[in-house]
């Protein structure tokens, strides 16, 4: 992430129900302000333990939804809709995306996607 030169920027990604939400997304909003990005919305899916009867619930919680787009299709449509709405340059992802990733949800959302380190 270099100088984001007054964009508009949505702070996105999936994180685990058990992380502390506040102690991730505060220094990541000061780190897009000191940058010189503009805040103009968060869209977070928190991924929470399941109730399933099967194996692996809680050794799941950090991995991507969807291998195409790492979060969910219906954050992907709130995501759209969002980025419509405050006219959004940017999406910064909490998450390391892979490019091919990047490139889907670009396509589907229709603004850059990067990862915020």
């Amino acid at each position: 992430m270099n100088n984001l030169n007054g964009n508009k920027v949505i702070l996105s990604g999936l994180v685990s129900s058990k992380l502390d939400l506040d102690g991730l997304l505060i220094p990541l909003r000061e780190k897009i302000k000191s940058h010189g990005g503009n805040l103009v919305g968060e869209l977070i899916q928190r991924r929470g333990v399941s109730r399933s009867k099967g194996s692996g619930g809680s050794k799941k919680l950090d991995q991507p939804l969807s291998r195409e787009t790492y979060i969910s299709s219906g954050k992907v449509d709130e995501l759209i809709l969002l980025t419509e709405q405050n006219n959004c340059d940017l999406i910064l992802f909490v998450n390391e995306l892979s490019e091919q990733q990047k490139r889907n949800l670009k396509d589907l959302i229709g603004v850059n996607i990067d990862v915020i380190k």
